[in-house]
């Protein structure tokens, strides 16, 4: 048999492009809704990714990509994603195949991004768009700021200084957790990328400890406990433990169990942080009034 003949035996014709090509699209939106399984697979993996960034649980990062590969056409597709990393395989119903993996860093809970993501996804499934459109889309959601960046410090002031004056600190005491909070969240706003989580915690809550002491040193605050519990409040990793026990329940128990183990270790470094700095101000002074 001839050569050429065997290709078209393994590789049948590629049906005709739909209506959303290049030709007909409107501007900016050029391209098709078809692709090979490279290009489909990429941006479901963008799509997932964007989604464990932002704190989405791993069941809802391998639903959310296995339904948008099933929609752009994927006769299979096996997706398995942990806090840290996505890999996933795509067969197309020619036979073609593609295989990725994805690592992810750093995560966060940005609600307000993962809400769009989530809305991104369910369009996409409802009517499959280009290529090129959704990978735009995605990068305009990247871009989304829900609040301004102000608002942050503002809601950081009255948070710890609202919790040090709940836990029985004076007007000082909560005024001294406010100002403190204004630096953490000013020191978190501006780290850099080379500082994990876990060294970052050690480090601003060891400066919440030494802001603490010195504030009642100065005058402004009367409760080293109150201020601290007030501060603590902008660190302690509460919704990590929460979606740690909420993957374990939901059957996904290596996730669970790393999500856990991080808001753990994170617990423990802000911890000694805390321990560091009254041991090093109970060296200096000889002693710490609580």
């Amino acid at each position: 048999m001839p050569k050429t003949e065997s290709k078209a035996a393994v590789r049948p014709e590629v049906p005709a492009t739909p209506p959303t090509d290049a030709a007909s699209a409107p501007d900016g939106q050029a391209g098709s809704v078809t692709g090979d399984a490279r290009e489909i697979l990429t941006v479901a993996m963008e799509v997932g990714a964007e989604l464990l960034h932002c704190g989405a649980d791993v069941h809802r990062v391998e639903d959310t990509m296995t339904r948008i590969c099933a929609a752009y056409g994927a006769a299979r597709s096996d997706v398995f994603a942990i806090p840290s990393l996505i890999t996933a395989e795509l067969t197309m119903p020619d036979g073609s195949t593609a295989s990725r993996m994805r690592r992810v860093m750093n995560t966060y809970n940005h609600l307000g991004r993962l809400e769009k993501i989530n809305a991104l996804s369910r369009s996409i499934c409802a009517t499959p768009q280009p290529l090129p459109a959704v990978e735009e889309s995605l990068e305009n959601i990247r871009k989304f700021r829900p609040v301004p960046e102000w608002l942050c410090y503002v809601g950081a002031l009255f948070a710890t200084g609202g919790f040090a004056l709940f836990f029985g600190g004076s007007l000082y005491d909560g005024l001294a957790a406010a100002l403190i909070g204004f630096l953490l969240t000013l020191l978190e706003r501006h780290r850099r990328a080379v500082i994990n989580d876990m060294a970052h915690s050690a480090i601003s809550s060891f400066a919440a400890g030494l802001l603490a002491v010195l504030c009642v040193a100065l005058g402004l605050g009367s409760h080293v406990d109150k201020i601290i519990i007030g501060t603590i409040m902008l660190e302690i990793p509460g919704l990590s433990m929460g979606n740690a026990l909420r993957d374990m329940l939901c059957g996904d128990t290596i996730s669970g169990s790393l999500r856990l183990i991080q808001a753990l270790l994170r617990a423990l470094m802000m911890a000694m942080g805390y321990m560091a700095a009254l041991a090093l101000c109970a060296y200096v002074w000889g002693g710490v009034q609580v």
